[in-house]
């Protein structure tokens, strides 16, 4: 979200403060009157409200009042949070409450919050089990592919860099836990022929992401797997063949 924010308004100028019109706007909010806009077309994720902080809740009940095209002034009175650039959230609460002006790069900041940043939050919260990564990062890029080419540049390399779910070993425990059967089944035959070709090393091997391929229809296609090296869980190195056939094809859940 930062590189996004900063792509867009302007780089940072302090622990708390912007150089950009829009940044620079963020420390006195609340002077701005609260009036109608235009509505932004979002998907709101059904989440249980006690999931979240109260800065989570501001951020969900905000996208909720962006996407009506009217806020309430009882929202609209209510605090954002500090201002930190630690702390990403109250500064995405305070943008949502600027939308108010009619400014074409907010628009498209909050578009972006709306669209990508807090559907995927919400996803992480309702279920933030680690098999559930890869499927995380695959949803921020599937609800970021709106952007223009240029805010890609800028937001590909960074999901890039942070891919570590889609290592192989952590796809490779999502597809183990897919609801999918044959999904199920790729990961076992993959973890096979894993234990079967890597090499045994008492050294630390260097854990990077690999490539992400950002056109993927599918998390379980995000990586190829014929161009790296695809390591078995060190989750389920206790477990044998047999234990792993037997936890795919049955009804329950394999990990959790």
């Amino acid at each position: 979200m930062s590189f996004v924010f900063q792509h867009i308004d302007g780089q940072t100028a302090g622990p708390k403060s912007f150089s950009g019109p829009i940044g620079q706007q963020l420390t006195c909010y609340e002077k701005h009157p609260v009036v109608d806009y235009e509505p932004i077309d979002c998907s709101i994720p059904d989440i249980d409200r006690n999931l979240l902080s109260k800065d989570q809740q501001y951020m969900l009940d905000f996208s909720n009042a962006i996407t009506l095209g009217h806020c309430p002034e009882d929202l609209a009175n209510r605090d954002p949070g500090p201002l930190f650039h630690s702390r990403w959230l109250t500064a995405i609460n305070r943008v949502l409450r600027l939308l108010i002006r009619s400014i074409r790069k907010l628009k498209e900041i909050v578009g972006f919050i709306l669209k990508s940043y807090m559907p995927v939050w919400h996803a992480v919260k309702k279920s933030n089990y680690f098999t559930e990564g890869p499927k995380h990062v695959f949803q921020a890029i599937q609800t970021s592919r709106y952007l223009s080419d240029e805010s890609l540049q800028v937001l590909d390399p960074v999901i890039q860099r942070n891919a570590f779910y889609e290592h192989t070993e952590n796809v490779l425990l999502a597809m183990f836990d897919n609801e999918r059967e044959h999904v199920r089944e790729l990961g076992y035959r993959r973890i096979l022929k894993a234990r079967q070709i890597v090499p045994k090393k008492k050294t630390a091997r260097h854990f990077v992401p690999p490539k992400i391929n950002f056109h993927a229809s599918d998390y379980i296609e995000i990586i190829n797997w014929n161009s790296c090296v695809v390591y078995p869980p060190p989750m389920l190195r206790d477990l044998s063949e047999d234990d792993i056939k037997s936890l795919i094809n049955s009804d329950t859940t394999p990990i959790r």
